[in-house]
């Protein structure tokens, strides 16, 4: 009698993890698809906006990439103090939401000593450089992926600014908590730049 019982145990356990293992099989995709993510995709960083400024050719191409990938995108025109004083003064009081864009240096430098208020910091940049009748671009920000990010832009070539855009709409949340990583964003700050250099950016 002992002898069919364990024996009973046994064949009810093995039916129970059978169920089990099959119930987890058949709703992991079902979860993954009320999350609206594959479980093999690191989560991306939620912008709250893209700003480009509209007088570049180059910034119009990033702003529709950014928003055939879902971005809202807000335009400037070499000046943020606008956007500033009625919109991301308000906003950036109430909580930290990561923004994004392109833009020239002044406008980064100023959102960056904004952003610095409200306990928040660029965490990825690239300063792409005119000349020559191209652009180069030089990358800040984890060390991690200085290659994987050079190489995009490198293969991109032209469409720089799209390749721009779809990197920082792309962002990993993860990558976005720049202390868990080395970064060398501090030492973009002692680049010279010119008025031709656009800057693309995240600061989270």
């Amino acid at each position: 009698m002992l002898r069919m019982t364990t024996r009973r145990k046994f064949i009810g356990r093995a039916v129970a993890v059978g169920a089990a293992t099959m119930t987890a099989t058949m709703m992991s995709p079902a979860i993954s698809a009320a999350l609206g993510e594959d479980a093999n995709i690191p989560a991306r960083l939620t912008l709250e906006r893209v700003l480009f400024d509209e007088r570049f050719d180059a910034a119009r191409l990033f702003a529709a990439e950014a928003e055939s990938r879902g971005a809202t995108t807000t335009a400037i025109n070499g000046s943020i103090h606008d956007l500033w004083y009625t919109d991301l003064y308000h906003r950036w009081r109430e909580g930290r939401s990561p923004i994004a864009g392109i833009t020239d240096f002044r406008s980064l430098f100023l959102l960056e000593m904004m952003a610095a208020d409200a306990g928040m910091k660029v965490v990825h940049r690239v300063h792409h450089h005119a000349g020559n009748g191209a652009r180069s671009h030089r990358i800040f920000g984890p060390l991690a992926r200085r290659v994987e990010l050079q190489d995009r832009f490198s293969v991109a070539q032209d469409h720089w600014a799209q390749c721009a855009a779809d990197i920082v709409t792309s962002w990993p949340a993860q990558s976005a908590l720049s202390a868990n990583h080395r970064s060398d964003i501090a030492s973009a700050a002692m680049q010279q730049l010119d008025a031709e250099t656009l800057i693309s950016w995240i600061i989270s």
